[in-house]
């Protein structure tokens, strides 16, 4: 009789387990940077945040990467007094 071992998947919501996804999805990316997917179409045609593609549908992102991208794109004013 064969026996086939299962495996563990640790609950998230078990105290001391650290989840820690790589790789996130265009809608969850759209909502950690409040923007439209659409947004998020466009910084990819457009070359502004890189992504990884695992075929024609399947695309993920590296959050931290993308933010880091996005600061390229930051403008700060100088000279300007905040009152």
């Amino acid at each position: 009789m064969n026996v086939t071992p299962h495996l563990t998947i640790p609950n998230a919501s078990d105290p001391g387990v650290t989840m820690h996804r790589q790789l996130i999805t265009k809608k969850e990316l759209a909502k950690e940077l409040s923007v439209s997917t659409r947004t998020i179409d466009n910084w990819v045609r457009q070359k502004r945040i890189p992504v990884h593609r695992f075929s024609s549908r399947c695309i993920r992102f590296k959050l931290p990467k993308v933010q880091s991208a996005l600061d390229k794109f930051e403008i700060r004013e100088v000279g300007r007094k905040v009152e």
